[in-house]
């Protein structure tokens, strides 16, 4: 009997179709335009049912077959997901205070705490967009619960699903996360004393200046160094003089400020390699320079992908590596033979960039420690919604400091994704290894060495097939540099 099974690569092709379409609008969504919500339920179904029948046929790619469940689990969730988007910026609103003259709502919150220098406005904000937060708490249970269901009818879980896909262990990923977290832990809240009379208008830090806060104003002081310079240019010049030049043309960059837009920068493979998106909202100079350089890191990876690999090559990529190549590029912003050269900073300047910069580096593995331990017990222990926010505050407290539980459903990663944040750990200690191996190899002025780019462009060309066993994964090198400031 002649098997009518189509092939892999058959199905791969008829994927990227529907993904390409459904792309655009998820993209329009976040980017604060229109979008087409009866297509995008449209191109789910289609989906859904090309997943069906690859794992109908096949065990194998296994990076295939384990994101077809997941794409199962993203059409089940569809219509949640868009009603928790959608909620978000009406139900997550404060009429009392203003931004760019309408309500602060989620998607302005960190711009007016940027500019807000009243402390009982930003705690008072801060306590009541946690009591909306409640609003949405039923209907992101529902999203995940959705998700648990769907892996378990393929006898797998989220969670499992995570950890095949970045090859390591539960034990050793709790490990790896609570040893970057607990260490960090001291350094991290010695130079918050440092900083908090400066950044948060007060003597301690407390539990409503949260990361994004300390984000928005750490690196104000430094505006005065960048705000003539251009990031986009910048940019596009460092990576073009590398040898990314025609992958830069690949790249559309969209810096309007909607009022629905995502308040988090962020890029869009709409279809790799030819169509890739960057969006962001203009904050202040340095942000900016950093949203910029990051998301250029994942469009320079995108646009690295081959065009005639296979659908799950190009597009099925292990977290960890997607966050690899933006942190690399970011991580130029804290080099100093970079900030010498390129953006022709003086020793005084400088200086103060690593300080900062090593200080939100701190907060970022403190914080992240938190939200990637409680995301990955969640899934462990099948945490309820009571038991979810008292264990998201107990790690807070552990890591740095006491946050209210609710805290965790107004980010915007840890509701929106089964389990991402640990990716930006993994990720971080990663690129310090291969700076260092850069550095090694082609100087410390790597970035500019053409074959340096072509190292990093053969990474990024590898997609899918990137090796995750290859690396060290030592994480005293990265917390010893962070934990380096002159005023100690």
């Amino acid at each position: 009997m002649t098997d009518i099974r189509r092939t892999t690569d058959d199905i791969g092709r008829e994927f990227e179709t529907h993904i390409i379409r459904m792309s655009k609008q998820q993209y329009n969504l976040k980017a604060g335009l229109e979008y087409d919500r009866t297509l995008m339920e449209s191109e789910s179904e289609s989906l859904l049912k090309l997943s069906k029948e690859f794992l109908d046929s096949y065990l194998e790619p296994r990076s295939f077959y384990l994101n077809c469940i997941n794409t199962i689990a993203q059409s089940r969730k569809l219509p949640i997901s868009l009603e928790i988007y959608e909620k978000r910026n009406t139900e997550i609103s404060c009429n009392k205070y203003n931004f760019a003259g309408k309500p602060v709502n989620w998607g302005s919150w960190r711009q007016f705490n940027t500019l807000s220098r009243d402390i009982k406005e930003r705690k008072e904000i801060f306590d009541f967009f946690l009591e909306k937060a409640s609003q949405l708490s039923s209907l992101i249970s529902t999203r995940f619960n959705i998700a648990q269901q769907v892996y378990s009818l393929y006898g797998t879980s989220p969670l499992d699903a995570y950890l095949e896909i970045e090859k390591t262990s539960y034990e050793k990923l709790t490990n790896f996360v609570g040893s970057l977290g607990d260490n960090a832990r001291k350094s991290f809240l010695s130079a918050a004393d440092h900083f908090a009379p400066e950044v948060f208008d007060k003597e301690t830090l407390e539990y409503y200046d949260d990361f994004y806060v300390a984000r928005g104003r750490i690196y104000t002081p430094l505006n005065k160094y960048l705000e003539k310079k251009n990031p986009l240019k910048i940019i596009e010049k460092v990576l073009g003089e590398w040898g990314f030049q025609e992958d830069l043309t690949k790249i559309r960059v969209d810096h309007e400020n909607r009022e629905k837009k995502s308040p988090s920068a962020f890029c869009f493979g709409i279809q790799i390699p030819n169509d890739v998106r960057i969006v962001f909202k203009r904050v202040s100079p340095f942000s900016d320079f950093t949203s910029l350089f990051h998301e250029f890191g994942h469009g320079i990876h995108a646009t690295s992908g081959i065009a005639e690999d296979p659908y799950w090559k190009r597009y099925l990529v292990p977290m960890s590596v997607a966050e690899t190549f933006s942190i690399l590029i970011e991580m130029l912003l804290q080099y100093k033979p970079f900030l010498q050269e390129e953006l022709e900073l003086s020793d005084e300047a400088i200086l103060e960039i690593l300080d900062r910069r090593h200080f939100m580096n701190l907060y970022f593995l403190v914080f992240y420690a938190a939200n990637s331990l409680f995301k990955l017990e969640y899934w462990k222990n099948n945490y309820s919604l009571e038991q979810a926010e008292s264990r998201y505050q107990e790690l807070t407290k552990r890591f740095f400091i006491e946050l209210p539980g609710k805290y965790w459903l107004l980010h915007h990663i840890m509701p929106e994704y089964d389990l991402y944040s640990p990716s930006y750990m993994i990720a971080s200690i990663r690129v310090k290894e291969l700076m260092q191996q850069l550095i090694g190899e082609y100087g410390e002025f790597f970035w500019k060495e053409k074959r340096a780019g072509s190292v990093v462009k053969d990474l990024a060309a590898s997609r899918a097939d990137f090796d995750l066993t290859i690396w060290n994964m030592d994480i005293e090198p990265y917390l010893e540099e962070q934990s380096e400031f002159s005023f100690f």
